[in-house]
C-alpha cells in the first residue's frame, strides 16, 4: 500500500493539473460580450404593427436585438414603409443606421435621413423619430423640406403627421416661393395643439 500511494498521488496531481489548463482556455465573457446583442440579423424585415394592424415594414442590412434594453439597432442602411389606420402606403423613409424601441415600436432614424410622403413631399434629416401610437413625425435637428413644385423651407426642429400632409416647423431659416403663415400672437393650431411662438406651418 505503501509503494501504491505516490503513484495514486501523482496521477491525482496530474488530473488536477490538466483541469486547471482545461479551466484557462475557455473563452471568459468581457464587459463586450456581456452587454452584446442576444440576436443578430442580416438582409431581412421585421413588421411593426399598432392594434393589430401593420404600421410601418422595417427593411435592413445588419440587425442586433438587445433583450435586456427591449431595443433593436440597425446599421448598413434601413428602409422603413409607413402605413396609415386604414392600410395605405403613406411615406418611404431611408437612413444609414436606426433603432426600434420595443416597448413603444417607435422607430428612430439616424444619419441621412430621407423621408418621402406619398404626395411629393421630401425631408432630410441628421435624424428623426417616428411616434407609432400618434403616427407623428418630429426631430429637434435641422431639416430642409422640398415640396412636389420644388420649393423649399428649412430650419431647425420639425413635428408633422406621418403623411407629410400637416407640419411645421419650430425655427425656419430658409426661403421657398410657396406662401407660408408665420404666426404671431394668434395662430391657427396643427391637430388641435398649441403651435411655438417661432414657429412656421403649411397653410393649406
Amino acid at each position: 500500500m505503501k509503494k501504491n500511494t505516490p503513484l495514486k498521488g501523482g496521477i491525482i496531481l496530474v488530473m488536477l493539473l490538466l483541469l486547471s489548463c482545461h479551466s484557462t482556455e475557455e473563452p471568459t465573457p468581457s464587459a463586450t460580450n456581456a452587454e452584446g446583442p442576444d440576436q443578430e440579423g442580416w438582409n431581412s424585415k421585421i413588421t411593426v404593427t399598432s392594434n393589430g394592424r401593420v404600421a410601418a415594414h422595417v427593411e435592413y442590412s445588419h440587425m442586433e436585438k438587445f433583450s435586456k434594453k427591449r431595443q433593436v439597432q440597425f446599421d448598413g442602411g434601413i428602409k422603413v414603409d409607413f402605413y396609415n389606420n386604414k392600410g395605405k402606403h403613406t411615406s418611404h423613409l431611408t437612413a444609414d443606421k436606426g433603432l426600434l424601441f420595443e416597448d413603444t415600436n417607435d422607430v428612430e432614424a439616424r444619419e441621412n435621413v430621407i423621408a418621402k410622403s406619398d404626395s411629393g413631399i421630401t425631408l432630410r434629416s441628421p435624424s428623426l423619430k417616428w411616434l407609432n401610437r400618434t403616427q407623428k413625425i418630429l426631430t429637434d435637428d435641422f431639416v430642409t423640406i422640398t415640396t412636389q413644385k420644388g420649393d423649399t423651407l428649412r430650419g431647425k426642429g420639425f413635428e408633422s403627421d406621418q403623411n407629410l400632409k400637416n407640419w411645421f416647423i419650430k425655427r425656419p431659416t430658409g426661403v421657398t416661393q410657396k406662401k407660408f403663415e408665420l404666426p404671431k400672437s394668434a395662430r391657427k393650431p396643427l391637430e388641435q395643439e398649441a403651435l411655438p411662438d417661432s414657429s412656421a406651418h403649411e397653410k393649406k
